[in-house]
């Protein structure tokens, strides 16, 4: 037999102050038993989380991968008691910086000195870290935003690092706050990728989408890098778009996330329809790409080289 449904929305409101996870001290604290917990737990009533943390299971089947993420990572922070930070991946969901292909399968620590560990669904990392590199975010000592995305930009691929770094500066990060970030980290495994990334990253893009287009664009000499954010207008100075990409004012490259369908598809599809007509006046050929174009290179390869040679590119 499982709790009674109003005693584990009870307990989880009570327990966890972000709405999600609670600790078994947190449920033992306010009432539940250890019995009441196990029986609940064998219901299907609660999910555990992560060693000692708890979540309502109906509640905790409505979050986005992201969102559960982000829960066990506080539930694991509340289970640290060296003077770790929390870092790499884990940082970068607390500081809501986008990414690309994360992995999620464990939750990341850092701490100045040599050496680290892996236990399950743990990660310590012991390396340089600066006073400068820790800051504080709603109570939880994290590594910076600059910090955060070199870290995971070393331990990624190129395009993975790109994205992270642009999502940094997209934040507000100032390529200033990366470059002092790489030059106190000196040689480690990764810094090569992360400084190429950091070379190459643009606050221009405005989406994690046209971060990984661009990266990918990077990786085929028989594709130009394109123009980023200009502005189209009539001969007589009418605005009439500004571009995710383009290349010699004849090529426009648009990554449609579909997000900004989201609310009133209808409306915005109209809109964007009206919008490539008026870029088609001015003699302007627009090709789009989604994410499922992104995640076949092949594809939006195709798709781009197609209209090169379409404008005599």
């Amino acid at each position: 037999m499982g709790l009674p449904a109003a005693m584990v929305t009870r307990h989880a409101e009570r327990c966890d102050r972000f709405g999600r996870v609670f600790t078994r001290r947190q449920a033992l604290d306010r009432g539940l038993s250890d019995a009441q917990i196990h029986r609940g737990v064998r219901s299907g009533d609660l999910t555990r989380v992560s060693r000692g943390a708890l979540a309502q299971s109906e509640r905790w089947a409505e979050l986005a991968a992201v969102e559960r993420y982000r829960a066990t990572v506080l539930a694991a922070v509340g289970r640290c008691t060296t003077g770790a930070v929390v870092s790499h991946v884990s940082a970068a969901v607390l500081h809501s910086l986008p990414l690309l292909r994360p992995d999620f399968d464990a939750v990341h620590f850092s701490e100045d000195g040599r050496g680290g560990g892996h236990r399950a669904h743990r990660i310590l990392h012991r390396v340089s870290l600066a006073p400068a590199d820790v800051s504080v975010l709603d109570g939880v000592a994290v590594t910076t935003p600059a910090r955060t995305a070199v870290d995971v930009a070393c331990l990624g691929s190129f395009e993975q690092a790109v994205c992270v770094l642009e999502s940094a500066l997209r934040s507000g990060v100032s390529a200033e706050d990366i470059d002092d970030v790489l030059a106190r980290l000196g040689k480690r495994r990764g810094i090569g990728v992360a400084r190429r990334g950091a070379a190459f990253a643009d606050d221009r893009t405005e989406s994690i989408g046209e971060s990984w287009s661009r990266a990918q664009m990077a990786s085929w000499p028989d594709i130009p890098l394109p123009r980023l954010q200009h502005e189209f207008r009539t001969p007589e100075g009418l605005f009439v778009a500004r571009t995710d990409f383009d290349r010699d004012g004849v090529l426009v490259g648009e990554f449609d996330g579909m997000v900004k369908y989201a609310k009133d598809a209808s409306d915005a599809v109209l809109a964007e329809r009206r919008r490539e007509t008026n870029l088609h006046a001015l003699g302007v050929h627009v090709v789009r790409w989604t994410w499922s174009d992104s995640r076949r290179p092949g594809a939006l390869h195709r798709l781009l080289r197609q209209g090169l040679e379409r404008v005599g590119r």
